[in-house]
Formats: C-alpha cells, structure tokens, sequence
C-alpha cells in the first residue's frame, strides 16, 4: 500500500513521509535542488548568527570581497548571491577583518551549513541532508562550458581536475560555449546543478592563464590535482578569479 504524506515513514524513522523517504523516492531535478537551496538560506543565516553573533555577515564579506572590491563596487548586488552562497556552504568563520571585535563563540573548522546539519539532522529530511552534505565539501573552482545542450543542459570541464560534469539547472542565467565559470558544483542523486556562481564569466584569454597556472601547480604536487587540494585553496583561486576579471576588464577599457 502506497504511503500517504502524513503517514509515519514506512522506513522506521519516526517521521512523516512527507519529510522522510518521499523526498528521494520522487526523485530530483536540478530544480528541486535549487529550491531547497533557497529554503535552506533564511534558516542558515539565523543560525550563524546565533552561534557567532551579528557581527558574522560583516566578517564573511570582508573576508569574500577582499581581493574584488572594484569589481564589486560596480555590481554590489550581483554578487551578494555569490556570496551568500559562499558564505554558508564553504567560509570557515574567521574574525580577524573584525579588528579588535570578536565573534560571540569560538570558531569552528566547519562552515556554518556543517554545523547546522550536525545540530538539527534529525528535523532534516535526506534531501536537505544531502544537499548540505554535498554543498559544504564541494571546492570552488573554474569551470569551462564545453557545450549547451538544447535542453539548457551544461556540459562543463573542471579546468584543474580536468573532469567532466553535466549541470541540469542554472537558475535564470545563460551561458554560451567557452565561457569560464568560476563556482562550486553541487550534485545529489546524480543531479548537479551550480552554486555561488560569480555574476562575470571569463573567456579563452582567462582559461589560458588558469591553465598555466594548474599546469606549475601540478609540476609543484609531483602529479594530478584533486578536490582537496581545490577545497584547501579556497582563497588563493578567489583571488585568482578577480585578478584575471580585473585584467579582463582593464583591457576592455583600451
């Protein structure tokens, strides 16, 4: 018999269907990611400031804009979404652009999304657990769009791993063939779709210089590069992207 809703999962766990298996039984879009996404934002920045006070929106956007700030300065609110991203799934909270203040806790070596699933995992349906799961492992990096597929799938190359991934949902965004993205990819299920994407694209003259970058890179690691090693280097290719957007811009001027 087919569970209702409201019914107690079938599975044992205690709660209803509605928030328990139904979420994976239905199966995911890239959609349903993005919305959950979404839902999970308001709940996520409630809870980084209960655990290290108001002042943590502050830190964490001095800390993200720190390498960008004439590029932001002309598009402030093109890249909050970025940020917020960023921000939730991937910064490990850290005061020091506070000055002399200090957050309300200690700091964690989790980003503040992590946290969250640790403390409140048993009201969070597998999907939410997923997602989170996902999005605070995921590395930021570059990607290259290698194809747009008629139904808007992306078919995109990491530039440093040099693997090869298909995204499902971009939000209201659009791309073209050749455009270097710079951002995390989050997949669930076998659905993946983009988070934190940056609102400027980089071109072929970028992806060059990305590439000579991966290849000394690889030359230092005495072989391939991995997630982790994208994951440790959060703020190095941060900044790389608003040195090559800056330089991009630059030269449009001339």
């Amino acid at each position: 018999m087919k569970s209702k809703r409201n019914d107690p999962c079938h599975c044992g766990s205690g709660k209803k269907y509605k928030k328990c298996c139904m979420q994976t039984e239905m199966g995911l879009s890239g959609d349903d990611i993005l919305r959950v996404l979404r839902q999970l934002c308001h709940r996520l920045e409630k809870a980084g400031r209960e655990q290290y006070g108001e002042s943590v929106d502050n830190a964490a956007w001095e800390d993200f804009s720190r390498w960008g700030l004439e590029a932001i300065a002309r598009e402030e609110q093109a890249y909050k979404a970025a940020f917020s991203d960023w921000y939730l799934y991937a910064w490990l909270p850290d005061d020091t652009a506070l000055g002399r203040a200090t957050f309300t806790s200690a700091l964690s070596d989790h980003p503040i999304a992590a946290d969250f699933l640790k403390a409140n995992r048993r009201e969070l349906g597998p999907v939410e657990q997923g997602v989170i799961d996902v999005a605070t492992t995921a590395p930021y990096s570059f990607y290259t769009v290698t194809a747009v597929a008629e139904d808007d799938r992306l078919h995109l190359r990491e530039i440093y791993t040099e693997q090869d991934v298909v995204v499902e949902a971009v939000g209201n965004r659009s791309f073209a063939e050749d455009d270097v993205l710079y951002c995390t990819v989050v997949g669930v299920n076998g659905v993946s779709v983009l988070l934190g994407c940056m609102p400027n694209v980089l071109s072929a003259n970028e992806q060059a210089t990305i590439e000579t970058h991966r290849e000394k890179w690889k030359a230092e690691e005495g072989g391939k590069l991995d997630r982790r090693l994208l994951y440790l280097h959060d703020t190095e290719l941060r900044r790389l992207y608003f040195m090559l957007l800056s330089k991009a811009q630059k030269a449009r001027l001339h």
